[in-house]
């Protein structure tokens, strides 16, 4: 049975921890891969400050959308009008944010993969270094005299043969080290790119949810814009008239209507044209053709629509019987409208007919939209002087009767009172 000698064995014993250790280094580059998995789910997005801050507009902008515009008082409307429009500028920042972090988000993730892939070619390239570096170790192993070398080393060199030996252990442990953080680092990138995709994911949605809440928003605001537009189509119609027999009183209405006006410019119309052509005309567009001029009937020195003639009559009786000598204006011919519009607004038809009248320099009334222009409205005078508030003795009269009469209040404007609640 054949013997070993003691150097052989040593020299062995060297070779085998030699290329253990290269194997060591061949088993940790084939098994050092990166699983990927799928898209880590963002769950709900959490409810921020931000969030419910716009909660809270949204309901308060509720509320605002149901005031009654042509009846509320300046104050009650300026107050909803600025609610909507908060809620709209709040919607508007939530949406510019959320598209701005979900751009963000996926930035960062397309980084993320550019980085990931430059990662794996690394770790690739350490891959092919390792491989290559074990094949040639196991072609060409340290040879018989290498080992007799440092057999034959003195004692005093031993800790030259040491630091020789742990140069190439230092060597193979850094390979694997670097194969272990390069590995450690793709998972890392690719994890965030796994997490920015989710998040621009869930800020694509919160996007979607913010241009929802902003399109309701607008549709609110629009809406009251509307009402308060017909509101001034009343207002300016009434103060144009009324200037003319009490400045104070046309100037208060023409304030007030100025006041309304300046809050609605700027938000779109919801119902009226958008063309702006620049032909002269003077008749209306198709279905917003004014009343045509009704019968007419003058009843104690107001002038009002025929059918409502024997209300009216009734109505100043039963009010002179009481004490209280009512007077005022009833009926007025749109023409008038048609040449203030030509002045302050444009001689297109859309200028003269369609065009809000906060857009016009100053804020003035649409022909064919005031209950005036179909004799069914009267701007009451009570003992002389027009009635300009709800104290005044006229008002608590008409408030008390004239609903018996057929007409009814304007709230917004104590003197006027005509047929709509019928």
């Amino acid at each position: 049975m054949a013997t070993t000698s003691p150097r052989s064995d040593k020299q062995s014993r060297r070779t085998r921890r030699f290329f253990a250790l290269t194997a060591a280094v061949l088993v940790s580059a084939s098994t050092l891969g990166v699983a990927v998995g799928s898209s880590v789910d963002a769950g709900a997005v959490a409810t921020d400050a931000r969030t419910q801050r716009a909660n809270v507009r949204a309901e308060q902008a509720k509320v605002a959308a149901q005031v009654n515009v042509l009846e509320g008082s300046k104050a009650q409307v300026l107050a909803a009008l600025s609610t909507l429009n908060e809620n709209v500028r709040g919607q508007q920042a939530a949406l510019s944010e959320a598209r701005r972090q979900a751009d963000a988000s996926a930035a960062e993730a397309a980084q993320a993969e550019r980085d990931a892939a430059q990662t794996s070619r690394d770790l690739d390239a350490l891959r092919a270094r390792v491989a290559k570096y074990a094949v040639q170790a196991y072609v060409e192993p340290p040879d018989e005299a290498l080992m007799r070398r440092f057999e034959a080393m003195s004692a005093q060199e031993d800790a030259t043969r040491n630091a020789l030996l742990n140069m190439q252990s230092r060597t193979d442990t850094d390979v694997i080290d670097q194969l272990r953080s390069t590995k450690a680092r793709l998972e890392e990138q690719l994890s965030r790119a796994r997490q920015s995709k989710a998040d621009a994911e869930a800020h694509a949605a919160e996007a979607q949810g913010a241009l929802q809440s902003l399109s309701a928003a607008q549709t609110q605001q629009q809406a009251v814009a509307s009402q308060v537009r017909q509101r001034l189509d009343e207002t300016l119609s009434d103060a144009a008239f009324l200037s003319r027999m009490d400045a104070g009183l046309g100037r208060q209405i023409a304030d007030e209507a100025a006041a309304l006006a300046n809050a609605v410019i700027g938000i779109p119309s919801s119902g009226s044209g958008s063309g702006s052509g620049s032909t002269t005309t003077t008749t209306p567009p198709g279905g917003n053709s004014p009343y045509p001029t009704p019968a007419l009937t003058t009843v104690n020195g107001i002038t009002v629509a025929s059918s409502i003639a024997t209300r009216v009559r009734g109505l100043l009786n039963a009010a002179s019987a009481d004490g209280i000598n009512l007077s005022g204006y009833g009926y007025r011919d749109f023409n008038a409208q048609i040449a203030l519009r030509r002045q302050n607004c444009g001689t297109s038809q859309y200028a003269i007919w369609e065009m809000p009248p906060d857009a016009c320099s100053p804020p003035t009334a649409r022909p064919g939209y005031s209950y005036h222009e179909r004799g069914l409205a009267i701007d009451f005078m009570a003992n002389g002087r027009f009635i300009n508030s709800q104290s005044n003795p006229g008002f608590v009269w008409l408030a008390a009767n004239a609903a018996r009469f057929g007409l009814y209040n304007l709230p917004s404007e104590p003197w006027h009172w005509d047929t709509r609640g019928t």
